[in-house]
């Protein structure tokens, strides 16, 4: 009997390496990828594959994930100092904001009793509001009362806005807010100028970092005298308006026949089916007649409370009678008491008659914000100047 021989042959040996080799292989790719995130890195051994005399272990799934993927970068923490920094500032920006505009303003800074804030201007527009309304004006955030006597100014919220940062409209760098009207006037490279020769006619305006390269190629330097005539007739012609203006003043104060009155205007209404806001003063004695001042919102146009843009004109009333006419002159100037800051003084002259005791509304030269100052007042102060001018010395 013959005995079977376990020798293998050369042949068949070489093709069953060949299989056990292609069968790791496989086993090895499945592997890969077929892991499963999430899967403990402390794991035992998964996939022990023994084919013949090759043996393929898997033992740590986060070795094998590593083979081929690299590490994973560390994302920018957004907790670094400047950021908490800026944070903090935003913050505090969103606190002492005006409850009204939500802006952080240099004007006095209000409250109301509850501690809400309000800037000096939306302070007077409310106050105003109130007033042409003939409502009582109220926080609009918790509704309580306000007004001029319970209502105080916040000097350390003033400060503190000071302190915050503010960009520079021009160069869009960042300063402090105290600081920033320094350097918008002197500092700024990027603050708007005009030319050296702007009083000659030069119209050119610019940044002020441009001015140096625009004197270069100015041709107004080089201009003839005969060239620059009507320029210079147009500014003598404004500078001699403002002397002449002057010079009547003075005029009018060396007469014999002058008053010179404080008057206090107190807010009434009309008795229409909807009631209108105006001013009017007590009788006063002047110049040995009897009088008194009229004002009016908007020249008397509906609902006022509804517009920006507010004015304040007055006229002047002779209530004494009289049998011959007068010639006067009179015009407005800031009291010593008065709540009127910057007016510039217009003369008018008007000829009273027995039939014509009253002027026409004049316009007071003042800015709508100046307006609702006034208006939220409880009274309006002011001085009145009147010249009696005689018909041969005029």
């Amino acid at each position: 009997m013959v005995e079977s021989s376990s020798v293998l042959t050369p042949a068949f040996s070489t093709n069953l390496v060949e299989q056990n080799q292609e069968l790791t292989f496989n086993t090895q790719q499945s592997v890969e990828t077929n892991v499963l995130p999430g899967i403990n890195d402390d794991m035992t051994p998964l996939i022990s594959a023994n084919t013949g005399n090759s043996i393929t272990t898997v033992t740590n799934l986060t070795d094998l994930n590593n083979v081929n993927e690299p590490p994973l970068k560390k994302t920018k923490s957004n907790n670094s100092p400047e950021n908490k920094q800026r944070l903090l500032e935003d913050r505090l920006g969103g606190i002492l904001s005006c409850c009204i505009c939500l802006d952080l303003s240099n004007l006095p800074m209000y409250q109301c009793i509850n501690g809400h804030l309000m800037c000096g201007h939306c302070f007077s527009h409310l106050l105003a509001d109130g007033k042409l309304k003939d409502e009582l004006t109220t926080c609009p955030n918790c509704r309580c009362e306000i007004n001029k006597s319970n209502c105080s100014r916040n000097l350390a919220v003033e400060k503190a806005i000071s302190e915050l940062p503010i960009v520079c409209e021009y160069c869009l760098n960042t300063f402090l807010r105290y600081e920033i009207k320094v350097h918008q006037n002197q500092f700024c490279t990027d603050r708007p100028t005009v030319c050296d020769y702007n009083l000659i006619g030069c119209s050119w305006q610019g940044a002020y970092h441009n001015l140096e390269s625009h004197l270069g190629v100015c041709h107004y330097p080089s201009k003839t005298g005969m060239q620059l005539l009507d320029t210079l007739k147009e500014k003598k012609q404004i500078i001699d308006d403002e002397k002449k203006c002057l010079e009547t003043v003075v005029d009018l104060l060396s007469l014999n026949q002058i008053g010179v009155s404080d008057l206090i205007l107190k807010p009434f209404r009309t008795d229409d089916f909807v009631a209108k806001l105006y001013f009017e003063t007590s009788r006063f004695t002047c110049l040995s007649f009897q009088w008194c001042v009229r004002a009016r919102i908007n020249d008397n146009t509906p609902h006022p409370q509804l517009t920006m843009n507010r004015t304040l004109s007055y006229q002047l009333v002779l209530k004494s009678k009289i049998t011959q006419t007068i010639d006067l002159k009179f015009f407005i100037l800031r009291g010593p008491h008065g709540d009127l800051q910057a007016i510039k003084p217009v003369i008018y002259s008007f000829e009273f008659s027995p039939n014509h005791t009253e002027t026409e509304y004049l316009k007071l030269s003042i800015s709508p914000a100046e307006c609702n100052k006034l208006l939220s007042s409880t009274s309006i102060s002011f001085r009145l100047l009147m010249v009696q001018v005689e018909r041969n010395k005029e």
